[in-house]
C-alpha cells in the first residue's frame, strides 16, 4: 500500500507490505532477501491466528459519524478496525471507505462483520464485503 499523502526524511513515499507467513525460517529468509534488495524493513510484528476482513462502505459516512461506527466495532472484544481509508467527493456527495477490521478469530471477525451490517441499515450506509467475509 503506497501512502502518498505521507513522505520520508529523503523525500520518498512509503509503502507497507504485508505478508503472512507462519513458518520462521521462512520469514527470516524473506528478510534476508528484502534486506540484499536494500529495502529498509520498519516494522515487524506478529499476530498469530489475526483474522483480516476487508469491507467496503458506501454513502454519507463522515455525516453519520464515521468515528461512532468505529468505537462500536472496537468495543467488541477481539476486534479492532486496523485501518480506514476514505474517497471524499463534494459536500453533499456520498464517499466511500475502505475499512479492514483484524479479529482475534473467524467468530468474532463474522460478529464484526454483522455488527458493520447493523450500522450500516442503521446509518443508510451501504456495506460490500468479501465471499469470505459473507
Amino acid at each position: 500500500m503506497h501512502q502518498h499523502e505521507r513522505k520520508t526524511p529523503l523525500g520518498r513515499i512509503p509503502v507497507v507490505l504485508v505478508f503472512e507467513i507462519s513458518d520462521k525460517v521462512r520469514l527470516n529468509k524473506v528478510l534476508a532477501a528484502l534486506r540484499a534488495m536494500d529495502v529498509t524493513v520498519t516494522q515487524l510484528g506478529e499476530q498469530a491466528g489475526a483474522v483480516q476482513t476487508t469491507v467496503m462502505l458506501i454513502g454519507h459516512i463522515i455525516h453519520t459519524d464515521a468515528r461512532d461506527t468505529i468505537d462500536r466495532l472496537n468495543a467488541i472484544k477481539g476486534v479492532r478496525v486496523s485501518g480506514m481509508g476514505l474517497a471524499m467527493g463534494g459536500a453533499t456527495q456520498e464517499s466511500s471507505a475502505r475499512m479492514t477490521i483484524t479479529a482475534d478469530d473467524e467468530k468474532r471477525a463474522r460478529s464484526a462483520v454483522s455488527l458493520l451490517q447493523k450500522i450500516a441499515d442503521e446509518k443508510k450506509l451501504l456495506l460490500l464485503t468479501s465471499l469470505e467475509a459473507a
